[in-house]
């Protein structure tokens, strides 16, 4: 399909101008550490910091165009762009990495099925949380060195969400319609999912920055609904 071919060479593209946009954020000056806020981001900056290797493995078993590949690679590193800017968060603050979390390991688990669309919708989950995560943290925190690493991340997790949108539909549409409907329903039950028990798990974070658990989901619900459409329809 000449579009997607097109498409997924202007992502190349795009993604390569972007690299090293982020090199500045090396040092942040911080008041004294916030440990809801801290215990937060460190759940978070391990699900950022993923190699992405089964990723882009199925992305070659499914024999994508070196365009798609190529994006794919740059998304994994803009992903780790973030695990790094919160690592430097949280090193200021001198609060440990983590280095497992039952969510992270559900995730992983649930991705494991060497599919390229598999591994991307479920990647689509944690990008949809995502948004309103980091717009939460960046409308509602009082600092502005951590309101600029919140809005950096967020806007990427944007420019994300638009890229798979673009690229995965093709890809969807491999599948009959009966299978893409139950897809479909599956991927918003787990988004849904997603949403309340980050919800739950990060209730005194999100808390903290003005925003209460119930108003979480129901973002992450709208976002849902938007996604659903480009991805599905």
């Amino acid at each position: 399909m000449p579009s997607t071919a097109k498409a997924e060479r202007t992502w190349a593209r795009r993604f390569a101008s972007r690299v090293g946009q982020h090199r500045d954020v090396t040092e942040v000056e911080l008041p004294p550490v916030e440990p809801v806020v801290a215990a937060s981001l460190a759940v978070f900056q391990l699900g950022e910091s993923g190699t992405g290797e089964h990723l882009l493995a199925a992305a070659r078993r499914a024999e994508a165009d070196d365009d798609h590949v190529t994006a794919l690679g740059h998304f994994v590193a803009e992903e780790q762009e973030h695990a790094r800017m919160l690592q430097v968060v949280l090193d200021t603050w001198g609060w440990p990495l983590r280095t497992s979390h039952w969510s992270d390991r559900i995730f992983v688990a649930i991705r494991r099925a060497h599919s390229l669309r598999t591994e991307v919708l479920v990647l689509m989950v944690a990008e949809v949380v995502a948004l309103t995560y980091y717009s939460a943290l960046r409308d509602g925190i009082g600092v502005a060195a951590l309101r600029d690493v919140f809005a950096r991340i967020h806007a990427d997790e944007v420019l994300h969400v638009d890229f798979h949108c673009q690229t995965l539909p093709p890809h969807l549409r491999r599948f009959p319609p009966l299978v893409r409907a139950v897809a479909r329903l599956l991927w918003s039950v787990l988004v849904t999912g997603a949403s309340v028990a980050v919800a739950a798990s990060h209730r005194r974070a999100l808390r903290h920055v003005g925003m209460s658990p119930w108003t979480f989901v129901r973002r992450v619900a709208a976002d849902r609904r938007h996604v659903s459409r480009r991805l599905f329809d």
